[in-house]
């Protein structure tokens, strides 16, 4: 009863036409997607979707690396379509689907024009690591879906006060908790926002904001709570993992920071700031010119600054986090991709203002009697920066959406065939098969059955997945090589150092080394790559009477 009056426009609202536009760009996208990954998706499974379908079989609390969310949602898929690449792979086309509606409706709010929806959204789509997500069952599909709801949500909690809201942004932090951990990485930015832009007023006062902010805490900490116990049951696992990433000391890996010095290597830092250019596009250019433009608002335009720094702060926390990461080691690409989220309406704004720039130049050119003087550099009609950029957008995420959609096809190409990475989405079932005659061999020859084994968590899941029956695979990455440790560390079920009634069976082994194998075995045979690995240096073997792991694994770098 206690609502502030709504704000006025930022802007005139848009046409309903503008509406109609973006609902349906959004649905046709989603269908799209969607009918791609039933007919037209050649790739097999990726090793984090087959290891992620690996945790499925197997429902937990929470996981080695990750929260239960990824798990949990493959597995409602599965149960519901049965076990096929298509089950696995549509939640991440619905996710994108919930993950425009979202951004069209953050934009709508902050500009009150559908129009700047509508190019948020267009440029979601034009966006490449966007749009990989759109077709990958990896933890970042659904977790930038959440993000997306949770600061739409915010917006309207803390930018137009409409405090009921503020439960659902807290829903949807705490379900994309369950996905990926710097989710949480969020909250400074709405603590910023709801500082800067002075929430709490006379015409709501303070204590009328304890409930909903009591109400989305606590749904948090409930998206936090099966991850902390899991974690307190089982050694704090994920904080091992999460320092592995780092480098430093309690990680799961061989400390490279803390020892007495920093070691930095400024390539880290060039390398993520190039490859943030190359995944997020040309697009970036129109966020990063309307975020300097919304500076001047501050003073100009208070209202319009208002909603273009909800959206700044929103997207400043994680990408300055992981430009601090860059300097005790190297990011992966994809690690800031929820920053961008929130800046595709920023974009947005640049495209619909900048188009609608062009068409009141061109208008008031055309109104000029001929002959009419030049306006343009190459053309005689007016033109501007925003136009061209955004004609090389169109062009650079129409071609890179067909990539992505169809690496076989530009495998062919002469001049980019030899980059593109084929074998990391496709030749797991070709894999699979050849893995499935070598133990046919092994069965007929030894009268025993072979279990399969390899050096890499993902490689044996996808090979899980591809091989008759589905079988339990094993993973030696722990215990040889100094590799790092994963899920298959944790299940009773596959850890080496347990009496699992391998001893004394033969294998057929992948990765690693021969005589990494020789320790571990009696009689070990290299039989080359497997079919339709693309890796070279990825040796298979067919491995006789396995005689156990050493409890702290394997030491030192064993003989080839």
């Amino acid at each position: 009863m206690d609502e502030a009056p709504r704000e006025p426009d930022v802007q005139p609202p848009d046409r309903r036409p503008w509406r109609r536009r973006t609902l349906s760009l959004i649905a046709a996208a989603t269908l799209a997607r969607i009918l791609y990954l039933a007919f037209a998706c050649p790739y097999t499974l990726v090793e984090d979707e087959a290891h992620y379908w690996d945790w499925s079989r197997h429902l937990d609390w929470s996981y080695y690396s990750k929260g239960p969310g990824v798990a949990w949602t493959i597995a409602a898929s599965v149960r519901l379509l049965g076990e096929s690449e298509f089950a696995i792979r549509l939640p991440a086309a619905l996710a994108s689907g919930v993950l425009l509606l979202s951004v069209a409706l953050l934009a709508r709010d902050v500009t009150n024009r559908w129009r700047v929806a509508f190019f948020s959204c267009a440029c979601v789509l034009l966006t490449p690591l966007l749009q990989m997500i759109g077709v990958l069952m990896t933890i970042d599909g659904p977790y930038a879906a959440c993000w997306a709801v949770a600061m739409w949500a915010g917006w309207r909690g803390l930018g137009q006060r409409r405090r009921a809201y503020l439960p659902l942004c807290g829903l949807a932090l705490a379900a994309g908790l369950l996905y990926k951990y710097t989710i949480l990485l969020a909250l400074p930015g709405l603590i910023w926002f709801a500082a800067a832009a002075g929430v709490a007023t006379a015409t709501l006062p303070r204590r009328s904001w304890v409930l909903p902010v009591a109400a989305a805490l606590g749904l948090l900490s409930l998206g936090a709570a099966p991850i902390l116990i899991w974690n307190a049951q089982n050694g704090w696992p994920t904080l091992s993992h999460l320092l592995g990433h780092l480098g430093v000391k309690g990680g799961d890996v061989a400390v490279t920071q803390g020892t007495g010095h920093w070691h930095y290597n400024p390539r880290w830092t060039l390398d993520y700031v190039g490859t943030q250019l190359g995944l997020i596009g040309p697009v970036l250019g129109f966020a990063v010119g309307q975020a300097l433009r919304a500076w001047k608002h501050r003073t100009e335009d208070p209202l319009r600054w208002r909603g273009e720094m909800f959206l700044l702060v929103s997207s400043v926390p994680i990408l300055a986090f992981y430009l601090l990461v860059s300097l005790l080691t190297e990011p992966e690409g994809n690690w800031p991709l929820a920053g961008y989220v929130t800046l595709m309406p920023l974009a947005g704004m640049r495209v619909a203002n900048g188009l609608d720039e062009l068409r009141e130049r061109t208008a008031a050119w055309l109104a000029l009697p001929p002959p009419r003087p030049r306006a343009g550099l190459l053309l005689s009609r007016p033109t501007n920066l925003t136009r061209t950029l955004w004609i090389i957008s169109l062009v650079f995420g129409t071609i890179t959406g067909l990539l992505i959609a169809r690496m076989d096809w530009a495998a062919r190409l002469p001049l980019i065939g030899g980059i593109v990475p084929l074998h990391r989405f496709m030749g797991a079932d070709v894999m699979a098969a050849h893995v499935h005659r070598l133990c046919e061999r092994v069965k007929i020859e030894t009268g025993l059955e072979p279990f399969v084994i390899s050096n890499h968590y993902g490689r044996s899941s996808l090979l899980a997945f591809y091989l008759p029956g589905r079988p339990v695979t094993y993973c030696s990455s722990s215990l040889m090589l100094s590799g790092r440790k994963s899920q298959f560390d944790l299940w009773s079920f596959t850890d080496l150092r347990r009496d699992l009634g391998l001893i004394g069976r033969p294998a057929v082994a992948n990765g690693a080394v021969r005589g990494a194998w020789k320790s571990v075995f009696e009689k070990v045979e290299e039989v080359g790559r497997l079919d339709g690995d693309g890796k070279k240096d990825r040796p298979a073997f067919i491995c006789r009477n396995f005689r156990g792991f050493p409890p702290d694994g394997l030491k030192g770098s064993p003989a080839r």
